[in-house]
């Protein structure tokens, strides 16, 4: 068992950054993939002792009315607990604290989520998005992000850290140790429920699920170990799934990394792709927001032409198939949402054919250097761009099939307000 405060289990903070918020629990609380009844918990005890979950309604002042759980630890002292029978749309608390079988010792701190809108709820919803966020660089985007109590969910889109170099279990648990004892993970994981998807660097740059160097099936181990993600019943290796918010929006998660074959043409696997399409024909929900973790849009210019291989781009067949499906049953609502650029940037998927209405919005960096391309997407094709560090805020009205971004740095300011129409 790691120690709490060994070479491992300690991150690096940076001056003014906070420390931990709790030696028994020193990677903070999480919350992910919520259902209007339920949401996955998470957390990590340094002990490797059982503890308690306790969850209750935010607005509940019946400590009677709470639902306490004990958990059996599992690897490294981690906890994935699973909890049900809760209302849905409504804001929950929950903590975690050691338990010796008579009381309860260290607690952790508290956390928050919104369980997601019942099957036939209709409201507008509010998400936070970012991409990028090196364990060593300064993560102020996140902390602004943490400031909000009306994020409804916080969407993930891969290079949560950067793993590069790992290879054995313990090296990617030093990893993720370092990230998630940073204070602004700490603070955005509690506030509100995540949606994760993953990309290169959680295993390392631009693998593909072709390249047997790659340590593809450890550093997937440990996506599913830290972050608070549900796994497929039927499929627990999977990471593509898809997540409900009432009929306002439904959330697909992509995996593009661990299923590309480009010997083969393939970008994801004839399942997914076949999954995907189905799922977005098939979807009530006004908007279709598609995590895709390296950009659907067709960059111009030489720099960007340089890596086609590692984006939907550099496989024509896929990408138009996907986008000329979408577009062929008019399918209103889809909102592509993607990261991997170091750039964050709106505009249309393409500059004509299929994909020409489409939008996408390119998140973060949100803890990274930008990008050193010597220019940006530019009108008319893009409205935005900008390689400062930044989270976005999604604003998605039902009612009109309206989706507003607004861009935000570290320091608070906004740069970049849009909004589209996406019937």
């Amino acid at each position: 068992m790691l120690a709490a405060c060994g070479t491992i289990a300690c991150a690096p903070r940076l001056d003014g950054e906070a420390g931990p918020a709790s030696e028994a629990f020193p990677l903070g609380v999480a919350s992910g993939d919520t259902t209007p009844s339920g949401a996955v918990l998470w957390t990590r005890v340094a002990s490797g002792r059982p503890v308690r979950a306790t969850v209750w309604r935010a607005d509940s002042t019946d400590d009677a009315a709470a639902a306490v759980v004990l958990v059996e630890p599992g690897d490294d002292g981690l906890v994935h607990l699973e909890v049900s029978g809760l209302s849905p749309g409504t804001w929950h608390r929950y903590r975690f604290a050691e338990w010796d079988g008579v009381s309860e010792g260290a607690r952790s701190d508290e956390g928050r989520f919104r369980t997601a809108l019942g099957p036939d709820d209709v409201a507008p919803l509010r998400v936070g998005a970012v991409s990028c966020t090196h364990q060593r660089f300064p993560l102020e985007p996140l902390l602004r992000a943490a400031e909000r109590t009306d994020l409804d969910a916080f969407l993930v889109l891969g290079d949560y850290l950067y793993a590069d170099g790992a290879k054995a279990t313990g090296e990617f648990r030093q990893v993720w140790h370092q990230a998630l004892g940073r204070h602004p993970h700490q603070r955005l994981r509690a506030s509100t429920s995540l949606i994760a998807a993953w990309d290169d660097h959680e295993v390392v740059d631009n693998f593909t699920g072709a390249d047997r160097n790659a340590p593809v099936a450890e550093g997937r181990a440990r996506f599913f170990d830290y972050q608070p993600v549900r796994r497929v019943a039927d499929a627990p290796e999977r990471l593509w799934r898809s997540l409900r918010w009432g009929r306002t929006a439904e959330f697909f998660v992509l995996d593009c990394r661990g299923e590309r074959r480009p010997s083969e043409g393939r970008y994801v696997s004839d399942a997914q792709l076949d999954w995907l399409e189905g799922a977005l024909a098939q979807s009530p929900c006004a908007f279709k927001v598609v995590l895709n973790s390296v950009p659907i849009t067709d960059f111009p210019g030489s720099l960007f032409g340089l890596q086609l291989h590692d984006r939907w781009q550099g496989y024509p067949a896929q990408r138009e198939r996907l986008l000329r499906f979408i577009d062929e049953r008019r399918l209103g609502g889809v909102l592509w949402v993607s990261g991997d650029f170091h750039l964050g940037t709106v505009g249309r998927v393409s500059r004509q054919g299929p994909g020409a209405a489409a939008i996408e919005a390119l998140v973060g960096p949100g803890g990274q250097r930008g990008n050193v391309s010597p220019t940006y997407p530019s009108p008319p094709q893009f409205d935005f761009a900008t390689a400062e560090n930044n989270v976005v805020f999604i604003d998605l009205d039902p009612a009109t099939v309206t989706a507003r971004l607004q861009y935000v740095s570290g320091a608070g300011a906004v740069l970049a307000d849009r909004a589209y129409v996406l019937r």
